[in-house]
């Protein structure tokens, strides 16, 4: 898939850190749309499933964890990357089972944002 047809989704409850990571997302040539909570995303992809979604784990309400499972549930083939400021996180077996591994995990703040997107796009390319 080529870069300019992923249509990914940056769901982060932090304004700051969203509209920069779209705002990077959109220079680096994907169509991005945001969502500020778990509850957002669901709706959003309900009406039109991005490819891929970057997830915040800590969410108002549900968290970014059950956000993921939810959405490979409702929506098969969807691609994930955890962004998260939680130094201390590992995968849960449930993730894993999901299709998600360590490489899916990028630390905030990422010091090497091209190597997020070299990421994104093998995800795409799968």
């Amino acid at each position: 898939m080529r870069t300019d047809e992923a249509e990914l989704l940056v769901v982060d409850d932090e304004a700051p850190v969203r509209l920069s990571l779209a705002a990077y997302l959109e220079d680096e040539g994907f169509m991005v749309r945001t969502a500020d909570s778990a509850e957002q995303a669901i709706d959003v992809a309900r009406s039109n499933p991005p490819h891929l979604a970057v997830v915040d784990l800590r969410l108002p309400g549900m968290d970014g964890a059950a956000l993921i499972l939810e959405l490979a549930r409702d929506h098969p083939g969807m691609k994930f990357l955890i962004h998260t400021g939680s130094t201390k996180f590992s995968l849960s077996e449930d993730l894993k089972s999901a299709g998600l591994d360590d490489s899916h995990v990028f630390f905030k703040p990422v010091l090497d944002m091209g190597e997020m997107v070299r990421k994104i796009t093998t995800l795409l390319q799968e």
